[in-house]
């Protein structure tokens, strides 16, 4: 696999639901960003639209394996989606949201300045 069509891996250091929770709001930025093109955006829709469908490749009745599609269906329209979306744009809204995630610096809170001390003799 070349350096340009390598995936792009989350880091593995966190627990599947802040993996999908990272993966949800990074399908939201992509599908907000105009640099997109539409026809990666009709991937999640599509998907959706399958769920929602009375049509299954395998049938609702069967408990828990009907359902096992559709979870699966939408894992793979995410993965697929975020997989034709720009890399540099998955990239960039990776980035931002590293960033947001990222615990707040204690230093940039700190205000410089400089102070003098007055003594009561000198204010009056």
């Amino acid at each position: 696999m070349n350096e340009q069509h390598k995936p792009v891996v989350a880091p593995t250091n966190v627990n599947a639901l802040t993996q999908l929770v990272r993966t949800l709001r990074l399908v939201w930025r992509l599908l907000n960003d105009a640099r997109v093109s539409k026809f990666p955006k009709l991937i999640i829709p599509a998907a959706i639209l399958y769920v929602l469908s009375p049509i299954d490749l395998v049938p609702d009745l069967a408990l828990g394996l009907g359902q096992l599609d559709d979870v699966g269906i939408l894992a793979l329209a995410l993965a697929l989606f975020i997989e034709v979306c720009p890399r540099a744009i998955v990239e960039e809204h990776r980035r931002a949201l590293a960033a947001d995630d990222a615990p707040p610096d204690p230093e940039e809170n700190v205000i410089e300045g400089s102070y003098r001390h007055v003594s009561d003799d000198e204010t009056r």
